[in-house]
């Protein structure tokens, strides 16, 4: 009976819930197809970057926002099951697998395994003052700290836990395989409640923020009816009533998770349940576009996106722009929709290929207008009131109390209706074109008058009361009318952008007036006081998606809606200028809108091909960047640590960066710059959605990679950086650079000193050779000399000149002193020298009976100074002048005369004699030449080291008849 009432009850309740109109959520499922390693999903995690951990039953996914990075026992993982996740202060993850314990990851590298594996822990669970705690199979709690897990003294040590509720800092619940225990924070047991089997072991606890205590079982959701005393018993009632559910109750319960904005999400076996504040709710499947009907578990990260783990893969949730689409499966007539228009303040008139509908956007439903006349409807006559919605050759009235169309209007004949384009003034009068023209039609309904000839695409009156007229091909027309007394005046008619194709024409709030084109985007309007328009232009180049643009509006801020084939632009007034945010870009939405209705708290209401959409903007233009992250450093062979300076080989210059930001909203569309520092270009990089650079064959040096992401604002964030140094070559080192000066200018030494050396050697070689020619002259000279002398003396010791012999015998002892201390000597002073070619001379005059006179005159300075000859080098001369010219004398008036003078850089002798000279004829002529004077030529020459001797030979004459003969001989000074 009681479980009837129970049934009768629950019945009750849930026919009283508010069932939100099943729209569509624009979700985004990745599988293993986008690279997850199972679509099996147990757990998600976010880390303290901002990367997400999938546990999987087949092994562990990181996903960075670009790429999944997949562990599995293959490359480390101890287990593939992985059951849950906790993260360390400094960023090491400890990762808790089903084979026991677990592995520890740092870096994205697994860098130990298996720790403790006799323990298998099921959950991490994070309490208030920073206390950690697991929960495990047959080993109730452990507790970190101080980098490990231990086992706190515990009530129940050996039971195996699956779920855990901290509620304070003083109480926590636990969820066994046959009981819910409540513990105080010494792990003692305060209260609990058994099962006779293993009722709870897929059972789930969760704690909202108004407190209160969700319990998940087998067979539906209950709730904590309040913490008992110790020693009472745990007791649960019956949820809230928007929690009574059709569908809800006899269904699995997996997860439970309230969002950021209070909204509770349940995961069941049977779909996935939205319950609103207010009590409203709604039910998610697989053909809602989920990955899955059966919800494992769900995760809220960073930036609000709601995760939900399912058993065919993860499926994502952007809550920051909240974009719900409306199709035939919600009561829409057709997904193609002509238009929009606001009835009120909750109503939307909606026009489809089947004919018109009232939306309800507090209820989200549909309802049906009878069409009066054939659909469909194209769109509804500005400024009409009551609202004139165009048809197929007609208009009708809309009547915004019943929500329902009424009164057919016609023009008068012979008027037909086919307009392409139509506007209302405030006093119900028309301006509207066909094909070739445009005409006024008074609001009585009088025969039409044409104003402009023209093909014309839009109309527009502004709040002045000027009417714009835009065309396909020929610009823009502003005309400025009056119409009194039944009659039209065109007081002015201005033409604007001349060849133009405008689509479409819009007024803001601030009476700019916006001009939509086909081919060069927008062009602004803009005018203070009576100046002259001012006119910009806002195009592709300035960054809209598109410069086809098919429509504007403008939401309660200022900010102008430009519709486009590409989807949706966001101009934000930013000074006296727009800033163009790309909406459809940054949120995927690409849909083409024809329609715009702006509303309150950032709302839009659109109208597509795709059906009508309701987009609560989240301002995302506003966030700032995400922190970006070098995720990978590798060469071909080898991968490096990410923190630190690294020093690599000059053999690993070709680099991998891989990088990523933790951004999830709109992955696809995260721009990425980047740069290298120490190598040719430094510059940024252009912006784009690339997540890997490569760079090859690197030289030695320091180098410094920098990588940043755009935020939706626009704005660079903060780079992540990577030092690195290229080593050098051996080669190219420092030290092997010196070494190899060293031995180059040790070599150059040796080859110069070993050439020198040959030079010298060469030299004295030379100089010995000149040496050993010189003292062979001399061994040749002195031995005729001597020879010569002796013959004299012989000869006055046979005439029996006692006397003379022995005068003659003492200079020629002297004489032979001297050349005996010379003959060792290659050189002699010129005082010595002289004074033994004077001691020649007298012996000499003494065997001719003084037969001539002789002087040797030379200047002081040079008798004085240390001037060097070689010895008796100019005797040969001497000798011959006596022998072969004065000899022949017939008188004895002979004279010899010897001058030694100094010239630039030589010693110049003079020996000059009053002989018979050497013409033929003459007795010189007839005797040998001296052997002598060809010896003391070669000795000049040696001693000057120079082909030719010094030597000059003068003949001299008197009267042309010879007179004896003058030798010149020079030695240079050494």
């Amino acid at each position: 009976m009681r479980h009837g009432l129970v049934t009768i009850l629950l019945s009750l309740l849930a026919g009283s819930i508010n069932p939100l109109s099943a729209q569509q959520h624009i979700f985004k499922n990745y599988t293993v197809n986008d690279g997850l390693i199972a679509n099996a999903v147990r757990r998600i995690f976010q880390d303290s970057k901002g990367f997400l951990w999938i546990a999987t039953w087949e092994g562990l996914s990181k996903y960075d926002g670009h790429k999944f990075t997949n562990y599995i026992t293959a490359n480390g993982l101890s287990h593939n099951l992985v059951n849950d996740f906790y993260e360390s202060a400094n960023g090491t993850l400890y990762v808790a697998t089903n084979g026991g314990g677990f592995d520890i990851i740092h870096e994205n590298r697994i860098i130990e395994k298996a720790v403790s594996p006799a323990i298998t822990i099921n959950r991490f669970y994070h309490f208030p003052g920073g206390r950690v705690i697991a929960t495990t199979d047959y080993q109730g709690f452990l507790e970190y700290r101080d980098g490990k897990f231990i086992k706190p003294r515990q009530d129940f040590p050996h039971s195996s836990y699956y779920d855990l509720c901290v509620l304070n800092d003083s109480f926590f619940i636990a969820i066994s395989d046959s009981a819910i225990r409540l513990f105080d924070r010494k792990y003692e047991l305060q209260a609990e409640v058994r099962a006779t089997s293993s009722i709870f072991s897929d059972s789930r606890i969760y704690q909202d923020s108004k407190k209160r205590i969700f319990i998940s079982t087998q067979t539906g959701l209950n709730m904590l009816a309040g913490i008992p005393k110790k020693g009472d018993p745990l007791t649960f009632s019956l949820p809230p009533p928007s929690f009574i559910i059709p569908g809800l109750q006899r269904n699995k319960i997996n997860a439970i998770f309230e969002d950021a904005d209070g909204l509770i999400w349940i995961g069941a076996d049977k779909g996935l349940f939205k319950i609103s504040p207010d009590g409203s709710y709604e039910m998610i499947s697989k053909k809602d576009g989920f990955a899955s009907d059966i919800i494992t578990t769900i995760l809220q990260d960073n930036e609000k996106n709601i995760w939900f783990g399912t058993l065919l893969g993860l499926s994502k949730l952007v809550t920051k722009t909240n974009i719900l689409v409306y199709t035939t499966e919600n009561g829409l007539g057709s997904n193609s929709l002509f238009f929009l228009h606001r009835v009120g303040k909750e109503h939307l008139l909606v026009s489809t290929q089947k004919g018109a509908q009232v939306f309800n956007t507090t209820s989200g439903k549909f309802d049906p207008v009878k069409n009066i006349i054939a659909p469909p409807f194209y769109s509804v006559v500005p400024n009409s009131h009551p609202p004139l919605v165009i048809g197929t050759n007609k208009m009708v009235t809309f009547d915004s109390n019943t929500l329902q169309f009424k009164d057919p209007v016609r023009f008068p004949a012979p008027f037909p209706f086919t307009t392409y384009c139509i506007i209302s003034d405030k006093k119900g009068n028309f301006f509207l074109s066909d094909q070739h023209h445009l005409y006024f039609i008074s609001e009585k309904k009088g025969q039409p008058v044409k104003i402009l000839e023209n093909r014309l695409s839009v109309l527009l009156l502004d709040k002045k009361g000027y009417l714009w007229a835009a065309t396909l091909q020929k610009g823009l027309y502003r005309i400025q009318y009056s119409f009194a007394n039944n009659k039209l005046t065109i007081l002015a008619n201005e033409h604007f952008l001349p060849g133009e194709n405008i689509r479409s024409l819009f007024e803001d709030l601030k009476g700019n007036i916006w001009v939509g084109t086909r081919y060069h985007g927008i062009y602004r309007f803009s005018k203070n006081g009576t100046a002259a328009y001012t006119i910009s232009n806002i195009d592709q180049g300035k960054g809209l998606a598109s410069n086809w643009i098919i429509n504007l509006a403008e939401s309660a801020n200022g900010d102008i809606w430009v519709e486009s084939h590409q989807g949706l632009d966001k101009l934000i007034q930013q000074d006296s200028s727009y800033k163009v945010f790309n909406f459809s870009r940054v949120n995927n939405f690409f849909g083409t809108v024809t329609s715009v209705v702006t509303g309150k708290d950032h709302s839009l209401w659109l109208a597509t091909y795709e059906g009508l959409v309701h987009i609560t903007d989240g301002e995302m233009e506003k966030l700032a960047p995400l922190q970006v992250y070098i995720t990978k450093i590798f060469s071909p062979d080898s991968i490096y640590p990410l923190n630190g300076k690294q020093k690599l080989s000059y053999q690993h210059n070709q680099l991998q960066f891989e990088f990523s930001s933790p951004g999830f909203m709109n992955e696809k569309q995260v721009l990425y710059s980047y740069r290298l520092l120490g190598s040719n270009n430094t510059d940024w990089t252009q912006a784009a959605n690339e997540h890997s650079v490569s760079y090859a064959s690197l030289q030695p040096g320091e180098y410094r990679f920098e990588v940043r992401s755009m935020g939706w604002n626009g704005q660079w964030g903060k780079p992540a950086t990577f030092e690195f140094t290229i080593t050098p070559p051996f080669w190219q080192m420092w030290w092997f650079m010196v070494l190899c000066l060293l031995l180059f200018f040790a070599g150059l030494f040796w080859v110069v000193r070993r050439r020198v050396g040959m030079i010298r050697s060469k030299a004295v070689m030379k100089h010995k050779i000149a040496e050993t020619e010189m003292m062979a002259l001399r061994a040749q000279m002195n031995p005729h000399f001597i020879f010569n002398c002796i013959n004299s003396i012989d000869a006055l010791i046979q005439d029996n000149d006692k006397y003379r012999a022995t005068v003659y015998l003492n200079k020629f002892a002297k004489l032979i002193r001297n050349i005996l201390d010379s003959s060792k000597q290659n050189t002699v002073t010129l005082a010595k020298d002289l004074d033994t070619l004077k001691l020649y001379i007298e012996l000499e005059q003494l065997r001719h009976e003084n037969k001539f006179t002789a002087e040797i005159k030379a200047e002081d300075e040079l008798l004085q100074d240390d001037y060097k000859v070689p010895p008796l080098i100019i005797q040969p001369f001497v000798e011959n002048a006596i022998l072969h010219g004065i000899r022949y004398r017939e008188d004895n008036h002979g004279k010899l005369s010897i001058y030694v003078t100094k010239q630039p850089g030589s010693l110049k002798y003079i020996i000059e004699d009053n002989g018979v000279g050497r013409q033929p004829g003459n007795h010189a002529q007839k005797e040998k030449l001296s052997y002598g004077i060809d010896m003391s030529n070669d000795r000049v020459k040696l001693f000057n080291n120079e082909e030719k001797a010094s030597v000059v030979i003068t003949d001299l004459y008197d009267n042309n008849k010879p007179a004896g003969t003058k030798v010149e001989v020079s030695l240079k000074i050494q």
